[in-house]
């Protein structure tokens, strides 16, 4: 039982400094790009998830709709993302990536993603489906935390050092 406890302790404190560390590490990247890290990830949303609504984003990361608005104003506004309508249904406002920095990110994150490989090419298949399992309820841990903190947020969606100036 101590064992496991040690275990679990040593997890935790991994995942906070990891979490740490990927904080810096966006906040790092997105200011070359004169955006913040909410901005980036939002970003990356846009990527992944297209086509995506402000809604969706707004209800992946917990934000108000009004933040997610203002984040998609300097995202367009840099040449991120475009809005457009969808034919069938006028009513509804997509977004998604320009494409126009994609490349210049993914050279930017390159070495990061070779490590990564490195260090997971070590494990074999059945480990690799436990840390996938990890952190595919972690994810949903974490989704979960966003959507229920939603009250008494801010209504700019912005909170300490992600605040700057944005024009």
């Amino acid at each position: 039982m101590a064992e496991r406890q040690e275990l679990v302790g040593a997890i935790g404190e991994l995942l906070r400094r990891q979490s740490g560390l990927a904080l810096v590490l966006h906040r790092s990247v997105a200011e070359r790009f004169g955006l913040n890290p909410t901005d980036l990830k939002c970003l990356d949303i846009a990527v992944t998830e297209a086509p995506v609504t402000a809604g969706r984003i707004a209800g992946l990361t917990g934000m108000s709709t009004s933040a997610v608005t203002a984040l998609l104003d300097r995202l367009e506004k840099r040449g991120f993302v475009e809005r457009y309508r969808e034919p069938g249904d006028r009513r509804k406002v997509y977004v998604r990536s320009t494409g126009r920095h994609e490349q210049e990110l993914a050279e930017i994150y390159r070495p990061l993603a070779e490590a990564t490989d490195a260090v997971l090419s070590s494990f074999d298949p059945a480990s690799l489906e436990v840390v996938k399992d990890l952190l595919g309820k972690l994810t949903e841990v974490s989704q979960a935390f966003l959507s229920s903190s939603r009250t008494g947020e801010p209504e700019s969606g912005e909170r300490g050092e992600d605040r700057q100036d944005r024009d």
